[in-house]
């Protein structure tokens, strides 16, 4: 349908319009609207950043309990110091109960099956033959995942006649022990 001709379908040509739209914007006004948007961008960052400083240097973390435990009295010079006893180390046991897994950490063929076979020759629960995560072990780890099992980690120890007990819960977990096999064991492959 069609609309008769009136007085608002003839515009200048100087008003540049399409339609009841204005004609597309210039290039300098998509510039400066993308500068503005980046200016503030840049402002609001650095209110943040300095807000965040100046909070950061006025809070401080300082526990009051930790500066009232300095504060305690030395004892009179008459006194006589207390003595603590020395730790002694544990005694190498021999604990049937714990479970032992014996590992390949020096990449030798059979050296894994060989200290397995080391180790329930004397009796030990060995219950996985494995090879190791790496075979750059030079030295032979015996892990325990806690101290109340370190006895028994000297009890390998004892027996292989080589190693080093050590207490690491993230190689053994408490009740279990952790033989790496290293590169000193290698005699038991190799005669």
């Amino acid at each position: 349908m069609k609309y008769p001709k009136d007085r608002f379908d003839d515009f200048p040509a100087s008003l540049k319009r399409r339609g009841a739209h204005r004609a597309p914007r210039g290039r300098g006004s998509k510039l400066a609207s993308w500068l503005i948007a980046l200016a503030s961008f840049v402002l609001l960052v650095g209110i943040g950043v300095g807000v965040m400083w100046m909070i950061d240097r006025q809070v401080q973390f300082t526990s009051q309990a930790g500066d009232e435990a300095t504060t305690e009295t030395t004892p009179a010079a008459t006194e006589e110091p207390e003595t603590t006893p020395t730790p002694t180390e544990p005694e190498a046991t021999q604990d049937p109960n714990i479970s032992v897994t014996v590992l390949n950490g020096a990449g030798v063929g059979g050296l894994a099956g060989a200290t397995s076979d080391l180790l329930t020759g004397d009796s030990w629960n060995v219950v996985t033959v494995s090879d190791a995560d790496s075979a750059d072990y030079s030295t032979t780890i015996v892990a325990v995942g806690s101290e109340a099992d370190l006895g028994a980690a000297l009890g390998v120890v004892e027996t292989l006649g080589f190693g080093e007990a050590q207490v690491d819960p993230q190689i053994a977990n408490a009740g279990e022990i952790v033989v790496i096999a290293g590169a000193d064991a290698a005699s038991l492959v190799n005669g």
